[in-house]
């Protein structure tokens, strides 16, 4: 199998990501309209906890199992790694079922229910899809990611599209949990999928035993890290609606304008990561392959793209806000929102290259501390500034821009100083 080189990897998950966020955009605005903000609100809150538990099997497997692939060449990481995502999905899978009515109580709204449960199959689905796809972009194989995430999102649209669509009358429980169905079943047939394409690889026969120690000691930072931040990020979501009625709403309409920020605003936002998303991707391998002046090159390489695709896509918000808003979902309201928030495409186009970089660096232990503390300062900031009457929601994404910034400014610091000292080793030995 040729590698590809990083431009060539870059620009086939940019175009993957195009389409599929292209879709999963107008996916968004179809559910706005179909559920009403109220049940896109519901959504939005299970979709908090999902995160939360794939996290395990989702948030270090795929960066470990590209680093030892790309280094070793053959499938040994690869047959690790499913052997340790099969064991933590059937763990917590059954924990997670009996969790669930603890789980919507703790997010205050019992509607979550239904979407919580039909996740289930989702831990398991997405955590071997994870480590194959790790297996693929150590290869420098990016086709089949590619193609599962975009058969993926067809699967996912058209199944909640032909569902909302024919069951108008669904309850706001029932409306929000069709997500959850058609994502189970889309990345079933997308693990299905990249499995099938992938069936020539090479192999390796021995004990895996080592390789599953090296895995879970490079997989256990990153996963540490993310379930303390997802934690607390599930926390702020929980929280949200809870601040905003302490403002002076009811519980329907704070839950109707956490919808349409986390709903319909916050995919606005993202938009830039279909590029840098797929930069942050490639970085891991590519900074990693690199030593000395090449890899300080490759890292500057990759900021200024993604420092150029974030004040773009900030400005173009800006700019559209208000077609954005008319047009797309029909809330004019939405017009001053996407302008307050716009500044959060580019510090998310930066945290991209970011965590990329230090991935391909070996800093994954250190990506803790900034990651909790930007959770922890958002999280502060918007238990008191969402319960303003004068600010609300526009509190929240204040709160959610600082704490940004924040842990943004950490990781670019970290991220210096590293390059500059294996800048100056590599120096030293030529």
């Amino acid at each position: 199998m040729k590698k590809q080189s990083v431009r060539t990897q870059a620009f086939i998950l940019t175009c993957a990501n195009a389409l599929t966020r292209g879709l999963g955009f107008i996916l968004r605005i179809l559910l706005s309209r179909l559920m009403g903000a109220e049940a896109l609100g519901v959504m939005e809150l299970s979709h908090s906890a999902h995160i939360l538990s794939i996290t395990p099997v989702t948030a270090g497997l795929p960066m470990a199992v590209s680093r030892m692939t790309a280094r070793e060449g053959n499938d040994r990481p690869l047959r690790a790694g499913i052997k340790i995502a099969l064991h933590i999905s059937l763990m917590m899978m059954p924990a997670w079922l009996l969790l669930s009515p603890l789980t919507a109580r703790f997010l205050r709204d019992a509607r979550v229910l239904p979407s919580l449960i039909l996740f289930t199959p989702c831990i398991l689905i997405l955590g071997l899809s994870a480590v194959l796809n790790g297996y693929c972009y150590g290869q420098g194989n990016t086709l089949p990611p590619a193609l599962s995430e975009l058969i993926e999102q067809l699967l996912r649209f058209g199944i909640s599209a032909a569902i909302l669509s024919s069951l108008p009358r669904l309850s706001i429980a029932y409306r929000a949990a069709v997500p959850a169905l058609s994502t189970a079943l889309a990345e079933g047939t997308g693990l299905a999928l990249v499995m099938l394409l992938i069936r020539n690889r090479p192999r390796s026969a021995g004990d895996i035993s080592p390789a599953r120690k090296e895995l879970l000691a490079l997989s256990a930072p990153p996963v540490a890290s993310r379930l303390l931040t997802t934690l607390l990020r599930t926390l702020s979501g929980a929280l949200i609606p809870v601040r905003l009625a302490s403002s002076g709403l009811s519980n329907a309409q704070s839950m109707e304008l956490y919808g349409m920020y986390q709903g319909m605003v916050m995919p606005l936002l993202f938009l830039p990561g279909i590029v840098t998303g797929s930069l942050g991707t490639v970085a891991t391998s590519a900074v990693a392959s690199r030593r000395g002046a090449a890899q300080k090159h490759m890292a500057i390489r990759l900021f200024s793209s993604a420092l150029l695709c974030g004040i773009f896509g900030m400005l173009l918000l800006r700019v559209l806000s208000p077609f954005l808003a008319v047009r797309l979902y029909g809330l004019p309201e939405l017009s001053s929102l996407i302008t307050a928030a716009a500044p959060l495409t580019l510090l998310f186009s930066l945290q991209h290259a970011v965590n990329g970089v230090m991935n391909g660096l070996g800093l994954q232990k250190k990506l803790l501390l900034p990651a909790v503390s930007s959770t922890v300062i958002s999280l502060i900031c918007m238990y008191v500034w969402a319960a303003m009457p004068t600010l609300r929601i526009t509190g929240v994404i204040r709160a959610m821009q600082l704490g940004q910034t924040a842990g943004l400014l950490w990781g670019l610091f970290l991220t210096y100083q590293e390059i500059k000292r294996a800048y100056k080793t590599a120096g030293s030995q030529n």
